[in-house]
Order: C-alpha cells, then sequence, then structure tokens
C-alpha cells in the first residue's frame, strides 16, 4: 500500500466556521472524486490550530496516490479557499505499517 499526505498551510488565520464550510466541500465534493480512484483504501482530513490542514490518504499503490494528487489540485483550485490554501507540502511514500481496529457488528 501507498500513503501521501499533503500539508497545506493556511494564509491567516481561518475561523472555525471556514472550517466547517470546507469540511462539508471535502465530503460532499472531494471525496467522491477521490473515492472513483482506483486502489482507494481511506482518506482522513484534520486541522492543526487554525492555519494547517494536513490529508492523508493510502491507496493501494502509488499510481492510486498521484492521481488522487492531481485531483486534489484541481478541487483546491476550484474551491473558494483557494487562495488561502496554496499550494500543499506533499509527502508519500511506501506504507510500512497499517492496522485498524476491527469494527463491531451492531
Amino acid at each position: 500500500m501507498y500513503a501521501i499526505i499533503r500539508r497545506y498551510t493556511t494564509k491567516g488565520t481561518v475561523t472555525q466556521q471556514t472550517l466547517q464550510d470546507l469540511k462539508h466541500r471535502i465530503e460532499d465534493g472531494f471525496l467522491p472524486m477521490v473515492q472513483e480512484v482506483r486502489g482507494f483504501h481511506s482518506y482522513y482530513a484534520l486541522t492543526v490550530g487554525t492555519k494547517e490542514l494536513i490529508t492523508v490518504g493510502v491507496f493501494e499503490d502509488k499510481n492510486g496516490a498521484v492521481e488522487s494528487t492531481r485531483r486534489a489540485a484541481e478541487f483546491v483550485k476550484k474551491d473558494s479557499m483557494k487562495d488561502q490554501l496554496g499550494s500543499p507540502e506533499v509527502i508519500e511514500g511506501d506504507l510500512l505499517v497499517s492496522k485498524e481496529a476491527p469494527v463491531a457488528a451492531g
């Protein structure tokens, strides 16, 4: 498996309302795009204070991660926060260890 981390440093402070709005746009706009990528496993987005947004994508191989980066750039280019986000720092590589807790049946 292959993981990709994108770290966006915002220009200026971002309000909680702005982050909530971005959260909904990611859920409704970007996630459907990235879930279609062949080999998609998971996606996470987290905030670090009010100045950073970090996303983590896990894919079967590097090809999926590269495609997710292309789609993320396309998404950000059209997003209302495009001027605040800028270009991300990208870190990627083979996933050395991965473990998730089993999901309990309802």
